[in-house]
């Protein structure tokens, strides 16, 4: 068999051999948790969740929807929380950093971390042979819960573990060439059935969708969406590309009363768009915003040009997300219906290529020649 020294390979290999542990339920859990956890966040200065979260995807940790409080029962004189959720009505999400900062054992007036219990499994046996810091603290854990209660520790350990694996296991269909629609956290999905009855459309509401992008070097791209607005007197946000971690490319699309308000930002400079939707108002209509490769910018509604900007810069397609219905941070919201979202990249000869379609109807787009100035633009 050909060796693979590559740090992606060989992360991968970790997460699978922690999802195997998981599954079969291992006892060798209590070393893989605790191996997965420092590779993928505790190892600097780019720990491993940099590269199989290559897209920024936002992901959310879904616990019990009792996670804040402390069961009645004692275990060993420690009280605990329960993690995993009894049923799909039972669920709350939270960060993921929120998750391993929070309490889930308590013994006395001593309270314990999700990470805490982790690396307490790692610096005994695991990864270290002693903790490096709250030395007494982890210790009184290990001494006093671990020791003692084994069992109970190892149905802690498989709660913290589906936990992450919920999140990772999207990760990883990402990482090896899954490009669909995805809608994971619960608490955000979009409607398409509301009040028993099926909208036409799609409603996003205090809701988003996120679609990975893949870098392409000297490759534009391009935006073709079918929404109905009503007017909205605040920022109302429709659609945002980009990476959190990178200022190569940035696109968002938004609303203010009846104006839709395109802003793309690269290497530095930005430019903005601004078209009066007033007429499109409670009705569907197509938005396109193009970005060439030498750094046009492209504005359509309804397959007609209405505006175009050029920035001082070559544009490329960056590893990131396409988020709809929010910011890129998944904290700032937009109202609307959709019903298609067209993604393509646009070369240096002006060709399209599709990256991908998401709509309600079957559609055949084809590859088809643009250049910036072309006054209808089919999509």
């Amino acid at each position: 068999m050909k060796k693979d020294l590559s740090r992606n390979t060989r992360g991968i290999n970790h997460y699978l051999h922690f999802k195997s542990d998981y599954e079969e339920k291992s006892e060798r859990l209590f070393n893989s948790l605790p191996l997965f956890y420092r590779i993928m966040y505790l190892d600097q200065p780019n720990p491993w969740v940099n590269e199989i979260n290559r897209f920024d995807f936002i992901r959310l940790a879904t616990v019990s929807g009792s996670f804040h409080k402390y069961q009645q029962i004692q275990i060993a004189d420690f009280e605990y929380k329960r993690i995993t959720p009894e049923s799909g009505m039972d669920i709350h999400e939270i960060k993921l950093n929120d998750f391993f900062q929070s309490n889930i054992l308590k013994h006395k007036k001593e309270e314990f971390t999700v990470q805490e219990f982790i690396m307490t499994l790692g610096y005994n046996g695991g990864i270290h042979m002693a903790p490096d810091k709250n030395i007494d603290k982890l210790n009184h854990l290990y001494e006093a819960l671990f020791l003692e209660q084994p069992d109970f520790c190892f149905d802690i350990a498989m709660s913290i573990s589906k936990v992450l694996l919920d999140i990772y296991d999207e990760l990883y269909s990402l990482s090896v060439g899954d490009n669909n629609g995805h809608s994971s956290n619960v608490n955000y999905q979009a409607k398409i059935v509301e009040q028993g009855k099926r909208l036409y459309g799609i409603l996003f509401e205090r809701a988003y969708m996120q679609f990975p992008v893949r870098a392409k070097k000297n490759k534009g791209i391009r935006f073709c969406i079918e929404i109905k607005l009503a007017i909205k007197p605040q920022k109302n946000f429709i659609l945002s590309y980009g990476h959190r971690n990178n200022d190569s490319l940035n696109i968002s699309i938004w609303q203010h009363n009846t104006k839709l308000i395109s802003t793309v930002s690269a290497a530095g400079a930005s430019r903005t768009i601004v078209v009066d939707i007033e007429d499109k108002m409670d009705n569907y209509f197509l938005f396109e915003i193009t970005c060439y490769p030498n750094g046009k910018v492209v504005c359509a509604i309804d397959e007609t040009l209405k505006a175009t900007e050029e920035l001082p810069t070559e544009i490329s397609i960056i590893d990131g997300k396409i988020i709809l219905g929010s910011n890129l941070n998944g904290d700032e919201f937009g109202t609307f219906f959709e019903k298609c979202l067209v993604i393509q990249s646009m070369d240096k000869t002006d060709t399209t290529r599709n990256l991908g379609v998401y709509a309600l109807r079957e559609m055949n787009i084809v590859p088809q020649d643009i250049p910036y100035n072309m006054i209808k633009r089919k999509i």
